[in-house]
This record gives structure tokens, C-alpha cells and sequence, in this order.
């Protein structure tokens, strides 16, 4: 296993690890609650799959693999990424990180660890599993000016 998958496994981990944390603190509020946040979270992660990652050309060797492979199965012309599927990723990203940060603010520790495990999450995706892509299309991909310009 090449380092941009190994990097894009654990950093879905992480980051999983992190909503599950903040799922935890909204279910301990209220069920609906935690149940809402899951729901939303699994729908964003869906609507991210399908604006983003079914139109990258390199979805067939994915540094994350499973969304990886779900993009594969939806058929999307690669190409340059439009304003609307930029606001889908945005959005979509807002709500997993933001929406918690109300609940856990109020549980310091719990707070820290999500931001921890967001941030090394984060730090992988740009560092390793954007590295090892050639989707020219992606702004984080460093072939993007190249591809632009």
C-alpha cells in the first residue's frame, strides 16, 4: 500500500473518529439531535462523493479507496470543477465541522480532541493523499495553476 493511501485511510479515520466524538456529545444532548447530525453527516458525505470526488479523473486509484470506489460506480465526465459543486464540498464540510462546534465547546476536552483529530486529518488529505493525485482539476492538487495557466 503506497504512502498516499496508507495517509488517506487513517485520515478518514481521523476525521471519522472526530464526527463520531462530536455525534456522541449531540446524542448526549438530545437523540434527535446525534441522530440529525448522522443523517446529515452521512448525506454530505454523499453529496461530496458525487460533486466532488465522481468527477476527478483519478478515482480509480484513490488515496481514500472507499469513496474512491463509490465514485467509480457514478458516472461523471472528469473536468474542471464548477462554482455549484465548489459550493457543495463547502457547505457540505461546514456543516460536518461546524455544526458540532456549539455542542462541544461546552466539553473542553471533547472540543480539543475534534480540532486534533480534524487538523491531523486535514494535515494528511493536503500533505500525502492530495500529493499522490493528478486531478489537475482540484485546487489542492499541484498540478491545478499548471492545468489553469
Amino acid at each position: 500500500m503506497f504512502t498516499g493511501r496508507i495517509h488517506g485511510v487513517t485520515s478518514l479515520l481521523s476525521v471519522g473518529i472526530a464526527v463520531g466524538l462530536a455525534a456522541g456529545v449531540m446524542f448526549s444532548e438530545a437523540t434527535a439531535l446525534g441522530a440529525a447530525y448522522l443523517v446529515l453527516g452521512a448525506g454530505s458525505m454523499v453529496a461530496i462523493v458525487y460533486a466532488y470526488c465522481a468527477k476527478c479523473p483519478c478515482k480509480a486509484h484513490c488515496g481514500h479507496i472507499i469513496p474512491g470506489i463509490i465514485a467509480t460506480r457514478i458516472h461523471r465526465t472528469p473536468g474542471p470543477y464548477t462554482s455549484a459543486e465548489y459550493s457543495v464540498l463547502g457547505i457540505t464540510l461546514a456543516l460536518i465541522i461546524g455544526l458540532p462546534q456549539i455542542w462541544l465547546w461546552q466539553h473542553t476536552g471533547l472540543f480539543v480532541a475534534f480540532w486534533v483529530l480534524t487538523g491531523i486529518g486535514l494535515v494528511q488529505i493536503r500533505a500525502f493523499v492530495c500529493r499522490a493525485c493528478h486531478n489537475g482539476y482540484c485546487p489542492l492538487n499541484q498540478g491545478f495553476r499548471k492545468s489553469i495557466g
